[in-house]
Protein backbone atom coordinates (compact mmCIF):
# COMPACT_ATOMS: atom_id res chain seq x y z
CA UNK A 1 0.00 0.00 0.00
CA UNK A 2 1.17 3.45 -0.82
CA UNK A 3 1.33 6.21 1.78
CA UNK A 4 0.70 8.73 -0.99
CA UNK A 5 -2.61 10.56 -1.03
CA UNK A 6 -3.81 12.54 -4.03
CA UNK A 7 -6.39 14.40 -1.96
CA UNK A 8 -4.31 15.90 0.86
CA UNK A 9 -0.68 16.92 0.96
CA UNK A 10 1.66 15.41 3.49
CA UNK A 11 4.23 17.41 5.44
CA UNK A 12 3.42 20.99 6.37
CA UNK A 13 -0.25 21.66 6.96
CA UNK A 14 -1.95 23.86 4.42
CA UNK A 15 -2.15 26.72 6.90
CA UNK A 16 1.62 26.67 7.46
CA UNK A 17 2.65 26.45 3.78
CA UNK A 18 1.57 29.93 2.61
CA UNK A 19 4.54 32.30 2.27
CA UNK A 20 3.78 35.50 4.20
CA UNK A 21 5.91 38.62 3.66
CA UNK A 22 8.60 39.47 6.19
CA UNK A 23 7.29 41.46 9.13
CA UNK A 24 3.68 40.39 8.64
CA UNK A 25 3.38 39.23 12.26
CA UNK A 26 5.50 41.79 14.12
CA UNK A 27 3.65 43.36 17.04
CA UNK A 28 0.42 41.55 16.21
CA UNK A 29 -0.24 40.36 19.78
CA UNK A 30 -0.23 43.87 21.28
CA UNK A 31 -2.12 45.29 18.30
CA UNK A 32 -4.83 42.62 18.61
CA UNK A 33 -5.19 43.31 22.33
CA UNK A 34 -5.55 47.07 21.87
CA UNK A 35 -7.89 46.61 18.91
CA UNK A 36 -10.09 44.29 20.94
CA UNK A 37 -10.36 46.82 23.77
CA UNK A 38 -11.37 49.55 21.30
CA UNK A 39 -13.90 47.27 19.60
CA UNK A 40 -15.23 46.14 22.98
CA UNK A 41 -15.94 49.77 23.86
CA UNK A 42 -17.82 50.26 20.57
CA UNK A 43 -19.83 47.04 21.07
CA UNK A 44 -20.72 48.02 24.66
CA UNK A 45 -21.98 51.40 23.46
CA UNK A 46 -24.03 49.72 20.73
CA UNK A 47 -25.53 47.25 23.24
CA UNK A 48 -26.48 50.08 25.62
CA UNK A 49 -28.12 52.01 22.76
CA UNK A 50 -29.98 48.91 21.58
CA UNK A 51 -31.13 48.08 25.11
CA UNK A 52 -32.39 51.63 25.61
CA UNK A 53 -34.20 51.43 22.27
CA UNK A 54 -35.97 48.23 23.30
CA UNK A 55 -36.74 49.69 26.73
CA UNK A 56 -38.53 52.62 25.09
CA UNK A 57 -40.30 50.29 22.68
CA UNK A 58 -41.26 48.09 25.62
CA UNK A 59 -42.87 51.01 27.42
CA UNK A 60 -44.67 52.17 24.28
CA UNK A 61 -46.03 48.67 23.58
CA UNK A 62 -46.91 47.98 27.22
CA UNK A 63 -44.15 45.38 27.58
CA UNK A 64 -44.67 43.44 24.37
CA UNK A 65 -41.26 44.33 22.89
CA UNK A 66 -39.14 44.09 26.06
CA UNK A 67 -38.03 40.56 25.11
CA UNK A 68 -36.36 42.13 22.07
CA UNK A 69 -33.66 43.42 24.43
CA UNK A 70 -32.51 39.80 24.75
CA UNK A 71 -31.19 40.16 21.20
CA UNK A 72 -28.64 42.75 22.34
CA UNK A 73 -25.73 40.28 22.59
CA UNK A 74 -26.18 39.56 18.88
CA UNK A 75 -24.82 43.05 18.30
CA UNK A 76 -21.31 41.74 19.02
CA UNK A 77 -21.73 38.85 16.59
CA UNK A 78 -23.04 41.15 13.86
CA UNK A 79 -20.36 43.80 14.48
CA UNK A 80 -17.45 41.39 14.20
CA UNK A 81 -18.96 39.29 11.41
CA UNK A 82 -19.74 42.19 9.10
CA UNK A 83 -16.49 44.05 9.72
CA UNK A 84 -14.18 41.02 9.54
CA UNK A 85 -16.00 39.56 6.55
CA UNK A 86 -16.18 42.90 4.73
CA UNK A 87 -13.85 44.28 2.11
CA UNK A 88 -11.32 45.58 4.65
CA UNK A 89 -11.28 42.36 6.72
CA UNK A 90 -10.82 44.38 9.91
CA UNK A 91 -12.89 46.01 12.60
CA UNK A 92 -12.41 49.75 13.22
CA UNK A 93 -10.14 48.90 16.17
CA UNK A 94 -8.03 46.63 13.98
CA UNK A 95 -7.77 49.31 11.29
CA UNK A 96 -6.63 51.73 14.00
CA UNK A 97 -3.90 49.25 14.95
CA UNK A 98 -2.97 48.43 11.34
CA UNK A 99 -3.90 44.74 11.31
CA UNK A 100 -6.37 42.66 9.37
CA UNK A 101 -7.73 39.14 9.27
CA UNK A 102 -6.70 36.75 6.52
CA UNK A 103 -7.58 33.15 5.75
CA UNK A 104 -4.75 30.59 5.87
CA UNK A 105 -4.23 31.00 2.10
CA UNK A 106 -3.75 34.79 2.29
CA UNK A 107 -7.22 35.72 1.04
CA UNK A 108 -9.77 37.83 2.86
CA UNK A 109 -12.27 35.74 4.83
CA UNK A 110 -15.93 35.59 3.87
CA UNK A 111 -18.83 36.34 6.19
CA UNK A 112 -19.22 32.70 7.20
CA UNK A 113 -15.57 32.40 8.21
CA UNK A 114 -15.80 35.75 10.02
CA UNK A 115 -18.85 34.53 11.96
CA UNK A 116 -17.01 31.32 12.83
CA UNK A 117 -13.99 33.36 13.95
CA UNK A 118 -16.22 35.46 16.22
CA UNK A 119 -18.11 32.54 17.75
CA UNK A 120 -14.93 30.53 18.32
CA UNK A 121 -13.25 33.55 19.90
CA UNK A 122 -15.99 33.93 22.49
CA UNK A 123 -16.20 30.16 23.10
CA UNK A 124 -12.45 29.76 23.59
CA UNK A 125 -12.30 32.82 25.84
CA UNK A 126 -15.17 31.46 27.95
CA UNK A 127 -13.72 27.95 28.16
CA UNK A 128 -9.98 28.55 28.38
CA UNK A 129 -8.93 32.14 28.88
CA UNK A 130 -5.36 31.16 29.66
CA UNK A 131 -5.00 29.26 26.38
CA UNK A 132 -6.20 32.23 24.37
CA UNK A 133 -3.61 34.45 26.04
CA UNK A 134 -0.71 31.97 25.93
CA UNK A 135 -0.96 30.20 22.55
CA UNK A 136 0.20 33.16 20.35
CA UNK A 137 3.50 33.36 22.20
CA UNK A 138 4.46 29.85 21.11
CA UNK A 139 3.97 30.02 17.35
CA UNK A 140 5.73 32.19 14.76
CA UNK A 141 2.51 33.48 13.18
CA UNK A 142 1.08 34.65 16.52
CA UNK A 143 -2.14 32.69 16.00
CA UNK A 144 -4.56 32.19 18.88
CA UNK A 145 -6.42 28.96 19.53
CA UNK A 146 -9.54 30.13 17.67
CA UNK A 147 -7.38 31.17 14.70
CA UNK A 148 -6.17 27.59 14.36
CA UNK A 149 -9.69 26.23 14.66
CA UNK A 150 -11.12 28.37 11.86
CA UNK A 151 -8.06 28.70 9.61
CA UNK A 152 -7.30 32.40 10.00
CA UNK A 153 -4.35 34.60 10.87
CA UNK A 154 -3.95 38.29 11.73
CA UNK A 155 -1.29 40.20 9.82
CA UNK A 156 -0.03 43.75 9.50
CA UNK A 157 -2.06 45.59 6.87
CA UNK A 158 1.07 47.16 5.43
CA UNK A 159 2.56 43.73 4.66
CA UNK A 160 -0.28 42.32 2.53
Amino acid sequence: MSESNNIAQTGLSASESYAWPAGAFEGVILARSLAFLADLLVVCILIVVMSAFFAVLGVLTLGLLWPGAALSPLVALAYFTFTLGGRRAATPGMRWQGIELRAWNGRRPGYLQAALQTVLFYVTVAVGTVLVLVVPFFNPRRRCLHDYLCGTVFVRSSSV
